[in-house]
């Protein structure tokens, strides 16, 4: 995933990534100690890092590769209790240093690494997740933060890929669900097949079909404990909570203060959904693309 950060309008922020410390020195070196897929493009790096190194979900690495002269920014999918163990997925690409990652790691390789980024998980009662394709690398470690925490959060989940076998992290998504049943919400789905072609549901999550429009972003927000105010003028005014209970409890906050939407995937998708989100009223709205 290679991103350049910037912000794209004062509404929200939408960030994209190129690595922007090529002249910058790492601030430590890691030794592969597994390569693995995720899916028949992706591919899961498991790091030992050699000194300390403090990350915050959804951040990401630039990853430094000897002989290579590019520089790789992939998002971190593991936890920061999880150090000295740091886990990237990779998208195959002709970029030199995503070939080499998931053509030529291997076990034992050493690499640089330091942190970057500003698209990080913030302290909220209920999230919502939208991910299309890789954009689930960093939102994975963000909704697995959020399920950790005391006491435990609401947290909905919409997420595409254009195949059902591009879609990664489905068993330990699957797992999430299911131990957090009353309060998560996952549903899952590919864009350029139809559901009957995807294997049978997961267990604890649900099925989307197609892309990821209003009605699903409604239901979601909905589950959440938000409801729309009448729309006037085509302009639709903030959602509010609902005052009577829903499933997983009685919703007390406004939409607008109580959710925060987190979104990460192609441009185009990532644009409109933040504008919809905005429009429903979410107040905070967070978002990366990935290209």
């Amino acid at each position: 995933m290679h991103m350049l950060r910037r912000l794209s309008r004062p509404t929200f922020p939408v960030r994209r990534r190129l690595s922007t410390h090529a002249n910058a020195a790492p601030e430590t070196w890691a030794t592969i100690a597994e390569v693995s897929p995720l899916s028949p493009s992706t591919s899961a790096l498991e790091l030992e890092l050699e000194s300390s190194l403090t990350f915050e979900p959804g951040q990401w690495v630039d990853l430094y590769i000897p002989a290579i002269d590019q520089v790789g920014g992939y998002s971190i999918t593991s936890l920061p209790a999880e150090l000295p163990r740091l886990s990237l997925a990779v998208k195959a690409s002709a970029h030199p240093p995503a070939a080499w990652c998931t053509r030529d790691a291997r076990a034992g390789d050493r690499v640089a690494l330091r942190v970057g980024g500003s698209f990080v998980l913030r302290d909220t009662p209920a999230a919502l997740y939208v991910a299309g394709g890789v954009g689930i690398n960093p939102l994975y470690s963000m909704l697995r933060a959020h399920c950790d925490r005391a006491p435990p959060r609401r947290a909905a989940l919409l997420y595409t890929a254009q195949r059902h076998d591009e879609l990664l992290f489905t068993a330990q998504l699957s797992r999430l669900a299911q131990r957090l049943p009353g309060h998560t919400r996952f549903r899952l789905g590919a864009t350029r097949e139809p559901s009957s072609a995807a294997a049978p549901p997961l267990p604890g999550a649900g099925r989307l079909d197609g892309r990821i429009g209003d009605a699903a972003l409604e239901e979601a927000l909905r589950w959440l404990g938000c409801e729309p105010n009448e729309v006037r003028e085509g302009s639709a005014v903030p959602w509010m909570a609902e005052s009577v209970a829903r499933e997983p409890g009685t919703a007390s906050e406004a939409c607008a203060e109580g959710v925060c939407a987190y979104v990460c995937g192609p441009p185009r998708m990532t644009d409109e959904i933040c504008a919809t989100l905005r429009r429903m009223g979410v107040g905070q709205v967070h978002a990366e693309r990935w290209w």
